[in-house]
């Protein structure tokens, strides 16, 4: 325990350092990656700082290497700009190969995409997560090693082994139970069994305690096997491994012993006699587990344009060239995480920050860090079970429109399946800085109620200075089932009276394969809070706008500098047959107006923007590792009309597979109401290489050339962008 201690405490020390040193925040849209076991599959839950929408995942045979696309929903401006990439690792343990998970960074689109690579093929499925900031990945769960062998004598004397009785009631039964009692055993273990599936740990365990403490019925059996995947699915390898094992020792001829078994050595526990002179020999007893895991990055980054303009003029051509530098910078990158796993609970410490050295002449660099805590989660006995602290810079812990934040957040289970959430700080993302910034937030989690539905309810109180800036109340509502799934958002501004987001997301799994995705959605942009008035009028406070304004004005001129900004996205993605996946979306868009306010001239209303999009991905077409992209897209709005194509390669070298080589080509045509024609072309190519078990080398080269005609001016220019540098896994 004491080396625990010593250990937060370094970490702790380092976090107060680079808080002091790295103030700013750094765009980061990957908040943790991680694996859990649900029931008989793995599960790769990918948590997001800003709320997704999955649409499909590429390809559908089981290979190493997948895409995954996903719509941005709702995010920071730090986020949504984001244009350095992001990876994960995940070291391979429990039979599972390494995984990689690498976010494709592209400001331009909402539409994002990632891209999972696994040590060894194996199929993988991918859905929306438990909420709008995550999404899952699944992965069958590796065959175990076939039982061997062992004498009769043996396999009796384990069957006659007295049984500990861990953490619920069973016996064997003995005698038929009556019919209430078997009706309720009944009710019991379904309601286990769509927990299991809805990923609800909580109400499983409750319910299979529940049948467990009855007289033995026909249902005995299954729920004790079912409460070991319960506690395997909270993240309790403890508790786990004690259902497992007293299941053994109760059934050990049962037709499933061999399977518990199996699930038993998996996690761990020790060798154990399953079924009539069968026995499967498990791991090797552990410690709890430490874990470590870091990388450092370097990147450099370059880019150069040059512009050629011929415009008619009275006496002639005017002709002007002109070429500069645009970017020069290294950026570098640290990502630092610890884990330690105890009887009781589970303590993490997580570090990632950046620093950019700008080589322009005049230019800025900075250092920031990203994300900075420490947390515990208890498990266990007791009245703590189930608490859990972060404190330090953290995306937020639950529902609600907050982003990252400095500050300590608190989740306690009230009861089964409900959770209460506080969290309070300082805003580390808000579009205007205000002195003396302090937000509270409080949510009820509701896991499950009407079998399929979750949900919560939010309350957020935002201040400066003690003047309330942003007072917000809204909903969660959720629904999984087993063809689809609806992730809602309502969130109403009491300082404004006005309805600041409206979000519903829905997915539907039809048949072959089919998934349907709809989403509306509408919001405001900025969110509606009292410091947007200091945009426009330059004034340092709110305190110091309120002696030259009232109340009122304040909230008017807010108002006017937050446009009213919607969309609505219906998308089909279905796969035609192992190699090849069709895919469509038809988006519509619209941002309001905005009237004159301040220093701000009146912005006028987009009007409708009206979008489709038709994508074909073939996989493995001319390798055993390649995905190919093809996407044709039409664009009108009242000013333009444009057209684009874009083909995207993903290929791993036969025989390399440590070598892959992301070609690209994009080339879009537009038309304005003025007759002035746009033609951009936009070759790419995108390497990596894994030189070592630790070490990868990273590179991009992009090159655009595009030509604009009009009445009186012809324009061309060339620009280059590229990046190359090294990633390091330090553990």
């Amino acid at each position: 325990m004491n080396d625990l201690l010593n250990r937060a405490s370094r970490w702790l020390a380092l976090m107060l350092l680079a808080c002091v040193c790295c103030g700013p925040l750094q765009a980061q849209t990957l908040d943790d990656v991680d694996v859990r076991t649900v029931g008989g599959q793995r599960v790769v839950r990918v948590r997001f700082n800003a709320s997704v929408g999955y649409l499909n995942i590429a390809p559908v045979a089981a290979t190493d290497l997948y895409t995954v696309r996903f719509e941005m929903l709702s995010a920071d401006d730090a986020v949504l700009r984001q244009a350095i990439d992001e990876t994960r690792r995940i070291a391979a343990a429990e039979g599972l190969p390494e995984i990689v998970v690498r976010y494709a960074a592209d400001p331009a689109s909402r539409m994002k995409q990632m891209t999972v690579r696994l040590a060894r093929p194996m199929p993988l499925q991918a859905r929306q997560g438990p909420n709008a900031r995550s999404i899952e990945l699944l992965l069958a769960l590796p065959p175990a090693p076939a039982p061997a062998p062992v004498p009769a004598a043996a396999a009796a004397a384990a069957s006659a082994a007295s049984a500990p009785q861990i953490g619920t009631t069973a016996a064997v039964p003995s005698q038929a139970a009556s019919p209430e009692v078997e009706n309720e055993a009944r009710v019991l273990v379904q309601r286990a069994r769509q927990a299991l599936q809805d990923r609800q740990a909580d109400v499983a365990v409750s319910a299979l305690n529940q049948l467990l403490k009855l007289p033995p019925n026909s249902q005995s059996v299954t729920a004790q096997e079912l409460v070991g995947q319960a506690w395997e699915l909270a993240d309790n390898p403890t508790r786990a491994r004690a259902e497992y094992g007293l299941f053994l020792k109760l059934y050990p001829r049962d037709a499933a012993a061999a399977r518990v078994a199996q699930r038993l050595a998996a996690l761990g526990g020790p060798p154990v006699t399953a079924g009539a002179g069968t026995t499967v020999a498990a791991a090797p007893a552990r410690e709890p587990p430490k874990t470590w895991s870091g990388s450092v990055a370097q990147y450099y980054y370059g880019g150069k344009a040059k512009t050629k303009s011929l415009v008619n003029i009275a006496t002639g051509i005017d002709q002007a060239t002109i070429s500069k530098t645009t970017e020069s910078a290294i950026v570098t990158s640290v990502d630092l995480s610890g884990r330690y796993n105890g009887e009781q609970g589970e303590t993490r410490a997580v570090v990632r920050g950046s620093g950019s050295t700008n080589l322009l002449s005049g230019g800025h660099s900075s250092n920031s860090i990203g994300s900075v805590y420490v947390e515990h989660r208890r498990t266990g006995q007791g009245p703590l079970n189930g608490l859990a602290l972060r404190a330090g810079r953290q995306s937020p812990i639950s529902g609600g429109l907050l982003g990252l934040f400095d500050g300590v957040s608190l989740a306690y289970p009230l009861a089964e399946g409900v959770k209460f959430d506080l969290m309070g700080g300082v805003p580390a993302s808000a579009l205007v800085s205000s002195p003396g910034e302090k937000l509270m937030a409080a949510v009820l989690e509701v896991d499950s109620f009407l079998e399929r539905f979750g949900g919560n309810l939010y309350l957020l109180d935002q201040s400066t200075q003690g003047i309330t800036n942003r007072r917000a109340l809204g909903s969660e509502l959720r629904y999984a089932g087993d063809q689809w799934s609806l992730n809602s958002v309502l969130d109403y501004e009491t300082t404004f009276n006005k309805i600041n987001a409206l979000s519903v997301h829905g997915s539907f799994q039809a048949g072959q394969q089919t998934t349907v995705t709809v989403l509306v959605d509408q919001r405001r942009a900025p969110s509606l809070q009292l410091s947007n008035a200091l945009i426009s009028s330059g004034a340092a406070s709110l305190k110091d706008l309120l002696q030259l304004r009232s109340l009122q004005q304040i909230k008017q001129d807010a108002l006017a500098t937050s446009a009213m900004a919607r969309q609505v996205l219906f998308s089909v993605s279905r796969p035609l047959n192992e190699r090849w996946q069709l895919s469509s979306d038809v988006r519509y868009s619209a941002v309001g107006a905005l009237p004159a306010v301040g220093d701000f001239e009146a912005t006028p209303a987009t009007g409708g923007q009206y979008s489709l999009s038709a994508q074909l991905t073939g996989t493995n077409l001319y390798s055993t590792r390649d995905i190919n992209n093809f996407n044709l897209s039409v664009l009108s709005t009242p000013f333009f009309r444009g057209v684009q194509f874009s083909y995207n390669n993903l290929t791993g070298l036969p025989g390399e597979r440590e070598l892959t080589f992301e070609p690209s080509l994009r080339i879009y045509y537009q038309k304005d109401k003025l007759d002035v024609k746009l033609l951009r072309v936009g070759p790419g190519v995108r390497t990596a290489w894994r030189a070592s078990q630790r070490a990868s080398l990273l590179g991009e080269l992009l090159f655009e050339t595009s030509r604009t005609d009009g009445p009186t001016n012809h324009d061309t220019s060339n620009s280059v962008f590229f990046y190359v540098g090294y990633r390091y896994e330090l553990f």
